[in-house]
């Protein structure tokens, strides 16, 4: 349904301004959080033609999602870790990482996957990195060079 202009710049108007009064709530972290994944969400728009890796279908995708959202918050998860430790070659394959990857992401990634899956940290810790770079081989595939 095709509103006409006046009504369609008054919603525009309403939505403006509930956004500033929800960003007003909101601590300057959060907002820089908020502002962040909002930018990767558009970059991968343009550069994949979909908002989210997981809605593009490729492997592991909903993974980089998250770890990119943890990343953009600075938050330390193993998803994080995992985006922090793929950067170079995410970055490559056209993926918005932000510019603030955890250091020492090997061992801290290492050292949280002991303490969930205890023995099988090493088996786990190999999944990860291969699914990383099987989504970044598939990436290669589909971005949108334009």
């Amino acid at each position: 349904m095709k509103l006409p202009g006046s009504i369609r710049e008054r919603f525009q108007a309403y939505g403006r301004q509930g956004g500033r009064e929800r960003a007003a709530r909101m601590s300057p972290e959060l907002r820089k959080a908020v502002a962040r994944n909002a930018a990767i969400r558009r970059w991968t728009k343009v550069r994949f033609g979909v908002s989210s890796f997981a809605l593009s279908g490729l492997p592991g995708g909903d993974a980089i999602d998250a770890g990119l959202v943890d990343l953009a918050a600075g938050r330390e998860s193993v998803e994080s870790l995992v985006v922090s430790l793929a950067a170079p070659r995410l970055r490559r394959e056209g993926v918005p990482v932000p510019r603030n990857p955890i250091a020492d992401a090997n061992s801290r990634l290492y050292r949280l996957l002991e303490k969930s899956d205890g023995e099988l940290a090493h088996a786990r810790y190999n999944a990860w990195l291969r699914q990383a770079a099987s989504f970044a081989d598939a990436c290669a595939g589909v971005r949108i060079d334009g």
